[in-house]
C-alpha cells in the first residue's frame, strides 16, 4: 500500500475502488491493518489503497473528519460505502468490500 502523495479528492474521483487507511507510526493496530490490507489487495486486483499518516497529514485528516487511528474509509465510484474507526473487525470490513465488488460485476 502506498503512502498518500496525491490530492485526496482527485483520488476519490478517479479510482473506482479506493481504500484509505488513516494511521500513525505509534499505532500498533495500524501496522497490523496495513499489513493485512496489503496481503488482501494482492488477491484483489482493481482495488487501490493509500495510507495516510494522521500525524504528518493533519489537514487532510481534519478535512476527512478523522480524529483517531486506525480509521479505514472505502470509496466506490466516488461514494463513501464504508467507514470503520477504533476497534473493528477488519475481516468483516473486507468481507463487505468483497460483496460490494461482486455487485459491481
Amino acid at each position: 500500500m502506498n503512502d498518500l502523495r496525491e490530492d485526496i479528492n482527485d483520488l476519490i474521483k478517479k479510482i473506482p475502488v479506493l481504500i484509505l487507511q488513516f494511521g500513525s507510526d505509534t499505532c500498533g493496530p495500524c501496522h497490523a491493518i496495513r499489513y493485512k490490507l496489503e496481503q488482501w489487495m494482492s488477491e484483489h486486483k482493481g482495488v487501490e489503497a493509500r495510507y495516510v499518516d494522521i500525524e504528518k497529514n493533519m489537514e487532510i485528516s481534519s478535512q476527512m473528519g478523522i480524529f483517531s487511528a486506525p480509521t479505514v474509509l472505502v470509496y466506490m465510484d466516488g461514494q463513501l460505502v464504508a467507514r470503520e474507526s477504533g476497534y473493528f473487525s477488519l475481516d468483516a470490513l473486507l468481507g463487505d468490500i468483497e460483496r460490494y465488488l461482486e455487485l459491481r460485476k
